[in-house]
């Protein structure tokens, strides 16, 4: 029968299992009664601690949180609850990092460099749920990770790197879980959460406009830079060439700062590849001359005339004008739509001129260089053989993608490099599988 141990001498530690739980031991031999009592094997009260055998990769303990850290968030707390609004909007958040504790969506909010994310009051943090939280972190954490890559090795900013895919995989467990449950699978923030997920991955602005027009634009951008045989099909549908008229008449379309009629023209092109490509017919030719006298004849002056800013509409005009010409030119010559005429050659190489002279302005004119990504990508087409170009393009693309923190710019220069090296000269060689270049 087990004995308390009787002399006082003996009782100068507990079992170490009952010290680990915290626990008071009564000091038993040959094990304690706690033990006994929880089933698990009493080791003793030696003055060392007694060696234990783990499953292999088996977690055992965890870091535990630095303090600096921790301050750091109870500080902007607390600035967030004594400051007015205005005040707390002026904050702004060390450059350097960003930190994955409970502080990380203040901080998160509070990255001046993001244009990813806009302000919003602070008192509202506690309300947004947790797959929104998640993918917010996220953002900044990539839009920082991106802004730094020029500049750095990769492996210097692994830890960055790991914190982004960190709040990104917790967002999508989240939302897996609600996606699961019958209550909350239809819920708006369920929603929400899952589209904001999405517009990360693309790396375009979540917080600029309506999500159906949004989704409308990365489609159309989508099919320019796909294989017809995996175009989205809202992105060639006609038939949203009405709404947006209806919403933007002559004015700008907001996401990709390219006149609405230019923007109805790439649908129109990306309606022909698709039907080049699914029913070829021998009216498609005619079609595609028709659209491009069509393009031609659109005025960037005239148009300009309708914009806040005329001599940045002349410049914006002047691009997307050039660009869809190519773009027309190009595509439909890939698919046979279009012949391989003088008249068309001349045409391009006329065009490849104009685009890169207002390229140039338009890639240092501020409020609008950070729109460029998809006229970019067409001069990078249209650049193979020149090297003057191509070094413009490849420096513009790398220049963008640190500007704005995202990796689109980035994969478009590998894709351009990728495309010069090779013997290939058509457009669909250069996209040979789907990208969408959309910021």
């Amino acid at each position: 029968m087990e004995k308390p141990m009787a002399s006082s001498q003996n009782r100068r530690r507990q079992c170490w299992e009952c010290r680990r739980r915290r626990l008071v031991c009564d000091f038993s031999l040959p094990g304690c009664r706690k033990c006994y009592t929880a089933g698990v094997e009493c080791p003793g009260y030696d003055d060392k601690k007694p060696l234990k055998w783990v499953t292999t990769c088996e977690v055992t303990s965890r870091p535990r949180k630095k303090t600096v850290q921790r301050s750091t968030a109870k500080q902007h707390v607390s600035e967030d609850r004594c400051d007015s609004q205005d005040e707390a909007w002026s904050l702004s958040v060390p450059r350097d990092r960003l930190i994955t504790e409970p502080g990380a969506i203040v901080e998160a909010a509070y990255y001046s460099e993001n244009p990813f994310i806009t302000a919003f009051p602070m008192e509202s943090l506690q309300a947004i749920p947790p797959p929104i939280h998640c993918t917010l972190v996220s953002l900044a954490l990539s839009h920082r990770f991106h802004r730094l890559l020029p500049r750095n090795s990769r492996n210097d900013l692994r830890e960055i790197e790991a914190k982004h895919y960190q709040h990104r995989g917790q967002a999508i467990r989240y939302l897996k879980e609600e996606i699961g449950r019958p209550d909350k699978c239809r819920t708006d923030k369920t929603l929400v959460g899952v589209m904001m997920l999405l517009f990360s991955d693309v790396g375009t602005n979540i917080y600029l406009l309506e999500h159906a027009l949004t989704r409308s634009s990365i489609g159309i951008i989508s099919n320019t830079t796909s294989p017809p045989s995996d175009h989205i099909p809202l992105g060639s549908d006609v038939r949203s060439i009405e709404v947006i008229s209806l919403m933007y008449g002559d004015g700008c379309f907001p996401v990709l700062l390219c006149p609405p009629v230019l923007l109805a023209d790439i649908i129109r092109i990306n309606h022909l590849r698709l039907q080049a490509f699914s029913q070829p017919s021998t009216e498609s030719e005619g079609k595609a001359l028709a659209l491009l006298g069509r393009i031609t004849a659109f005025s960037p002056e005239q148009w300009a005339m309708s914009c806040a800013a005329p001599e940045k509409g002349i410049i914006l005009g002047h691009v997307y004008r050039s660009a869809v010409i190519l773009y027309c030119i190009l595509s439909l010559q890939s698919l046979c739509v279009l012949p391989r005429t003088a008249q068309l050659r001349s045409m391009t190489v006329t065009h490849t001129k104009e685009l890169f002279a207002y390229l140039k302005q338009a890639c240092g004119a501020p409020g609008i260089g950070k729109c460029m990504l998809w006229p970019l990508v067409v001069a990078a087409v249209c650049a193979r053989g020149d090297l003057d170009m191509q070094q413009f393009v490849n420096r513009q693309l790398s220049a963008l993608g640190t500007d704005i923190g995202a990796p689109l710019p980035l994969l478009a220069a590998v894709v351009s490099r990728k495309f010069w090296e090779s013997k290939s000269r058509t457009w669909d060689a250069c996209f040979e599988r789907p990208y969408c270049f959309v910021v």
